[in-house]
């Protein structure tokens, strides 16, 4: 077999055997057994910014169809880009029963330094992609970008993060024409399937529309984009909310929360009161420091959210039991980033009729250029 022939997901995860030719023999100078070998035997994982690589486990000897693989080096690491065997014919070993993998343990727990998400390593499994992928990077796709009044263009996009209806990547290289996005920023793009049955990744660039802030104001815009998106879940639809909430105010239910010296203040007075609550109704309580407006969590399962929303009336009974504050979404997802609770998102709306901005998207809000005139 041949990677050529075959594609990444042949090494991927598996257990390879290779030729030593005289380019890879210095590779095991440290290896049991070097001096003997005539292969040796690999497993293939990727590298995210280095792309599929394979390690070395061990020198070999093969003899005919036969091979025996020595032990592995506990000193030493080799590994093999697969740029620099992409002509060699490998043979596969299938490791049902586990023998490979438990003697060889030691080498391929040092792999999990590569583990990627479970988005990233979904997007490896999907098929319809690999048209799409670098040779020797799995993880890079050929997207195009296009915008109103440019020419399509195709530029490597490293692959971050998948939504239900989304792909999110970095840009790898600068486009050559003025698209608004550049190289390092992150974008959203989508699957297209061509009249002859082929896919192409896009991303669209073109502004939806230009906003003014009057029309963000009220929230009624950001909310109903949501229910139309809800309604016809299309790439257009999805970009109108991330634009309308990359301009936009939202409210924060927060729960107020005394310094000591204002909660030591407040606790004389109602001393003082003694029984006689009724006493302070209409007094003034100046704090004299600051109040801590600590944001409210929402869990779902073992996730938790960054509850905004679009209006303070569309928190209903619930933002009965809050203080409410108003920010910029630019200024949220700062808070949503660095919460204690290592927030999955912020959902707009929870109780009406939610969006989840994911928390791989933070960036890519941030960065969205702004549509306000």
């Amino acid at each position: 077999m041949y990677y050529k022939d075959t594609g990444f997901r042949a090494l991927y995860k598996n257990f390879v055997a290779f030729t030593l030719r005289d380019n890879l023999k210095q590779c095991i100078d440290n290896y049991p057994n070097a001096d003997k070998a005539n292969c040796i035997l690999t497993y293939g994982y990727i590298d995210h910014d280095a792309g599929l690589t394979m390690e070395i486990l061990a020198a070999g000897i093969k003899d005919g169809d036969s091979f025996t693989f020595f032990d592995t080096s506990t000193k030493a690491r080799a590994f093999i880009r697969v740029g620099a065997i992409i002509e060699d014919e490998f043979f596969f070993f299938d490791d049902k029963d586990g023998e490979l993998s438990k003697r060889y343990s030691e080498k391929l727990d040092v792999l999990n330094h590569y583990a990627v998400s479970e988005e990233i390593e979904e997007t490896r499994k999907m098929a319809f992609l690999d048209k799409s992928r670098h040779e020797y990077y799995p993880d890079d796709v050929m997207v195009y970008l296009t915008k109103q009044g440019l020419r399509p263009e195709g530029c490597w996009v490293r692959i971050i993060g998948l939504g239900d209806h989304f792909i999110m990547g970095t840009l790898l290289n600068e486009p050559n024409q003025n698209f608004g996005y550049h190289k390092g920023e992150k974008i959203a793009f989508f699957v297209q399937q061509q009249e002859d049955k082929s896919v192409i990744l896009y991303t669209d660039m073109t502004p939806s529309r230009k906003l003014t802030a009057e029309d963000l104001e009220d929230g009624t815009l950001l909310k109903e984009a949501v229910s139309i998106f809800n309604k016809e879940r299309t790439e257009e639809h999805f970009i109108d909310i991330l634009e309308f909430l990359r301009d936009s105010y939202v409210w924060i239910p927060c729960n107020a929360v005394f310094s000591d010296v204002d909660m030591a203040e407040f606790e004389k007075v109602l001393k003082e009161s003694g029984d006689n609550l009724s006493s302070i109704v209409g007094k003034t309580f100046r704090n004299k420091e600051n109040i801590r407006m600590i944001p409210d969590i929402l869990q779902n399962g073992e996730q938790f959210f960054f509850p905004v929303f679009s209006s303070a009336e569309e928190m209903g009974e619930y933002g009965k039991h809050f203080s409410k504050v108003q920010k910029h979404i630019l200024e949220v997802i700062p808070m949503a980033r660095n919460n204690d609770k290592k927030v999955s998102g912020i959902v707009l709306n929870a109780f009406t009729e939610p969006f989840v901005l994911d928390a791989e998207l933070f960036d890519m809000v941030e960065n969205m250029k702004s549509r306000l005139e």
